[in-house]
């Protein structure tokens, strides 16, 4: 018996051995070009290259400024209203 079981355990980790060694024989090349898009949307991202380098504070708008343009915008998007409520939603008995 236990020699099978050890037969066995050979033969599952020559299976794993040989799955991963196909994994990694993959050559395929994409093309010279694979990438160039995402490295230039990323690179057009960029504000300020120096950003590491420059200590300067942010330039942007006072706190207050920013909690009241989020009130009067973004909050009323938010919440529902009764207007917009879904009519005639129940339990589905006649």
């Amino acid at each position: 018996m236990p020699n099978k079981v050890i037969k066995m355990y050979k033969i599952i980790l020559s299976v794993i051995f040989l799955i991963f060694l196909i994994g990694c024989a993959q050559t395929n090349h994409l093309s010279d070009e694979y990438g160039k898009s995402y490295n230039a949307l990323f690179a057009a991202q960029v504000v300020n290259p120096d950003a590491p380098h420059d200590s300067e504070p942010v330039d942007g708008m006072p706190g207050y400024t920013a909690i009241q343009i989020y009130n009067d915008v973004y909050l009323p998007g938010l919440t529902e209203s009764a207007s917009s409520s879904v009519q005639g939603a129940g339990s589905g008995v006649r």
